[in-house]
Order: C-alpha cells, then structure tokens, then sequence
C-alpha cells in the first residue's frame, strides 16, 4: 500500500498519521562550519540559502553543469569575468 506524506491510514476506523519527513538534514562542512538543517525551529540565518547552494554545488556540480549547458559564445579576446564566475555569482546572489 502507498501512504502520502502524512496522509491518513485508518485500519479498523483508528486513524493513523504516518510522517515521513526526516528530523534532521545533514550536509557537507560549509567554510569550515558543520551545516545540518532541522525542522525544529531555533536559531536560525539568513545566510543558509548560499551554504545550502554551496553545498549542492560541491556535491553535484551545479554551476559546472549551467556552464556546459549554457555555453559561451564570446569573443574570448573581451571576456573578463568567465561564465562560471558570472553564473556563479548570479545563482548565489538570488539564494539569500
């Protein structure tokens, strides 16, 4: 049988709530800090959406993957800021 994410099972009309969100997250070490992610409230940062993508980053290659996808097309003659310093600084800048 599949149960949504907390939907309600009723065996012999008990009603059950089966929750399978995990309590805690855990990423890679983010500039030297241990990063998790809890749904518990507490202190919290403004600043977790840029460590959250960094980690996503270092793990899967994120921006790497945008520059092969994307491509440049430039004159390599102008270009100062390469295209992965440019999408880098683009996906980390809507990320807080």
């Amino acid at each position: 049988m599949a149960v949504k994410n907390n939907a309600p099972f009723k065996p012999n009309g008990a009603l059950f709530y089966f929750d399978f969100t995990p309590k805690q997250l855990r990423f890679p070490p983010a500039a030297g800090f241990t990063v998790r992610a809890d749904f518990a409230g507490g202190e919290v940062s403004s600043d977790l959406g840029a460590l959250l993508l960094g980690a996503v980053d270092q793990r899967i290659g994120l921006i790497g993957r945008l520059v092969k996808a994307i491509g440049d097309s430039r004159d390599p003659r102008y270009i100062i800021h390469s295209l992965c310093n440019l999408l880098t600084q683009r996906v980390f800048q809507h990320s807080n």
